[in-house]
């Protein structure tokens, strides 16, 4: 019809993970990823300081849709493959990340790595690979740096010469800034989100002696399980925080009643301390 507008696609969530798992079938028999003992390794070591090619941050304002399909192109699903010991079948476990170098250096959660690392419950670990947005996978190689009270680290891919599309960072956001999050919350592959920062404020963590502070940045924006490890975009696109956790708040112990979820994310700042030199 003429003058008719030709709308966006629709994403097939179930056609993406099981070409994911085909695509994981593939690379695990060229020789695979980094091995779990060896994630475990690093993480316990936890690395800091990265030589990297960054981009310089961006300072033109976007659309959302803009935003949108900047960040789709350098974020990836992260896959931990393994297998149940209720059936024969390779499972992937899908969380997000996101690349800030060309060469294939990628950013996403200690949790999520350690996820492969450290695995429970009888599952026996198989491979770590990612997928980009334009369906090529690709192998985690190394864990570059990490920090488990920051919930970061930094990978390299192989990426057998593959130039990537990458994210530039900022220097840091500010309460009330506008931000967008892209993740895969529970399987819905690119889900994009809007919101503000709400606060930045230092996080009591851990139990007993063992409690620390770390610095977190809360936001509007939405995800749930399947986004950690996410990039979160200021208006210019430019790499604000990494999506983290959730933490609900109850009216009280009498009240169960839900008043509010929090929803945390590491700020920027606390990456830049974890690559720089």
């Amino acid at each position: 019809m003429a003058g008719r507008t030709v709308g966006q696609g629709f994403t097939d969530d179930a056609k993406i993970a099981a070409a994911f798992l085909h695509s994981f079938d593939s690379l695990s028999a060229k020789g695979g990823s980094i091995t779990a003992e060896d994630v475990q390794k690093a993480l316990l070591t936890e690395q800091h300081g990265v030589a990297l090619d960054l981009a310089k941050p961006a300072s033109k304002e976007l659309t959302g849709h803009e935003l949108y399909e900047k960040t789709k192109s350098a974020t990836v699903i992260t896959g931990v493959a393994y297998l149940c010991p209720r059936c024969d079948n390779v499972h992937l476990s899908e969380s997000t990340g996101y690349v800030i170098d060309p060469k294939g250096i990628i950013v996403t959660n200690y949790h999520v790595t350690a996820t492969y690392a450290f695995m429970k419950d009888g599952n026996k670990p198989k491979g770590f690979v990612v997928r980009m947005a334009n369906g090529r996978t690709y192998a985690v190689r190394a864990v570059l740096a990490s920090s488990k009270k920051n919930d970061l680290a930094v990978l390299q891919l192989d990426t057998h010469g593959d130039v990537l599309p990458a994210l530039s960072l900022a220097d840091s956001a500010q309460i009330g800034d506008k931000i967008c999050i892209l993740g895969h919350p529970k399987g819905i592959h690119f889900f994009f989100s809007q919101g503000n920062v709400n606060n930045k404020y230092m996080e009591e963590v851990g139990e007993g002696d063992n409690k620390f502070f770390r610095e977190m940045m809360s936001v509007s924006a939405d995800y749930a399980t399947g986004s950690s490890g996410g990039p979160v975009i200021d208006i210019y696109g430019n790499v604000v925080g990494t999506v983290a956790n959730t933490r609900m708040f109850l009216h009280s112990d009498m009240n169960a009643g839900v008043q509010m979820v929090l929803k945390n994310t590491v700020p920027v700042e606390s990456l830049w301390k974890l690559i720089r030199k």
